[in-house]
């Protein structure tokens, strides 16, 4: 999932983003227009803030706070449309930290 074209890993929130989950939905999907507005309307789901109010963008800001400080940033979305093999790129920094997670959402030692 990622929010304002950081891609972060949810994995460890399967109940929530996984199949059958409350916010299933964003999942493989930059998301930041839905949780500015904090909408479920599929026309939402992208990453386009443009027109969004004060309000709206400070709701936003929350939101990439929080998965800032639960969450892995693994890549950057290059283009438009759902996150997909070959529409992201990753920082070696950003792998080495990604490669430092095990599927289940733990730290490796």
């Amino acid at each position: 999932m990622a929010i304002k074209g950081q891609i972060y890993d949810v994995s460890q929130s399967r109940m929530f983003y996984g199949p059958g989950g409350p916010y299933a939905l964003f999942a493989g999907k930059d998301a930041s227009r839905a949780l500015a507005k904090m909408s479920f309307e599929p026309q939402d789901l992208t990453g386009d803030v443009s027109g969004l109010g004060p309000f709206e963008l400070s709701a936003l800001q929350d939101w990439e706070y929080k998965f800032t400080s639960k969450y892995v940033k693994v890549g950057t979305v290059k283009g438009t449309g759902p996150i997909e093999q070959g529409n992201v790129s990753t920082t070696s920094e950003i792998q080495e930290e990604a490669a430092a997670v095990k599927l289940n959402g733990e730290k490796a030692p």
